[in-house]
């Protein structure tokens, strides 16, 4: 039964590494969603795994990206400074957060990111909106936006693609594969800092849950970092925001379910 079990969550985090290297977002928010609804873990622990998982799927996307050039380095010290700062008040915020709380939040925080973005998504696409040059994305509202993702990113356990990549491919319309890449270099420090602040607070990590997260993870941002390359700009930010979506849809339910209904 626990092999069986720990090959599920291996198959869960290659899946992780395969989405969230894609659309810069969707991993984290399933691995959350099992671990709080499934094996009814603490909001805190849970969050924390998460994270773990993403350092190391991002890890093998940020290498592959950085290899490709695809990384915008202007745009990445402005977003991975404040991200880790803002990462780590969040990781604070849920170990004072009940978990039912935490559960109503995370479902409100990702509908309103996936109807943001698919609602962006297809303005563009309904007018025709150009792409800009990356350079108009540097600038303090860029840094806002940053300190917001990098909350929402230590808070509940997630990548700050939802959020981030949506204001660089929706708001300032850059290229989503330029966009996208600098959104999971930025990742891979706000997230160490968030797992680590997180397990630091709960006193430890599970590590019989962390061996096939991290191995799946890995090789699943192998895949995932290859696909992104022959991805076409408007599918990519499509699948981010219907991908935030369809979970945060799905953790109302179970919150409803779990919560609410006796």
């Amino acid at each position: 039964m626990l092999l069986l079990l720990l090959i599920a969550i291996f198959a869960l985090a290659f899946l992780v590494g395969v989405i969230g290297n894609i659309s810069g977002v969707g991993g984290g928010v399933m691995i959350v969603l099992l671990l709080v609804y499934g094996f009814s873990f603490d909001p805190l622990d849970a969050a924390g795994l998460s994270l773990l998982t993403l350092v190391f799927s991002t890890l093998v996307g940020f290498i592959q990206d950085i290899r490709r050039k695809l990384v915008n380095k202007g745009l990445l010290y402005i977003i991975a400074p404040i991200g880790v700062i803002t990462a780590v008040i969040g990781s604070v915020i849920t170990d004072y957060v009940s978990a039912n709380t935490f559960k109503g939040a995370f479902s409100v925080i990702l509908i309103s990111l996936g109807l943001f973005s698919v609602y962006s998504s297809n303005k563009q696409r309904r007018y025709s909106l150009p792409k800009r040059d990356i350079h108009t994305a540097i600038n303090s509202r860029t840094g806002i936006v940053s300190l917001l993702a990098g909350t929402v990113s230590g808070f509940i356990g997630i990548g700050i693609g939802g959020m981030m990549g949506t204001y660089l491919t929706a708001i300032k319309r850059i290229d989503a594969r330029t966009a996208i890449a600098t959104v999971i270099a930025a990742t891979l420090p706000i997230t160490i800092a968030g797992a680590g602040f997180h397990f630091y607070l709960s006193g430890g990590i599970n590590l019989e849950f962390a061996p096939p997260l991290v191995l799946g993870a890995v090789l699943g941002g192998l895949v995932g970092a290859s696909i992104i390359v022959k991805a076409p700009h408007l599918s990519l930010r499509f699948l981010q925001g219907y991908l935030v979506l369809t979970f945060g849809f799905l953790s109302a339910l179970l919150y409803l379910l779990t919560v609410h209904l006796p």
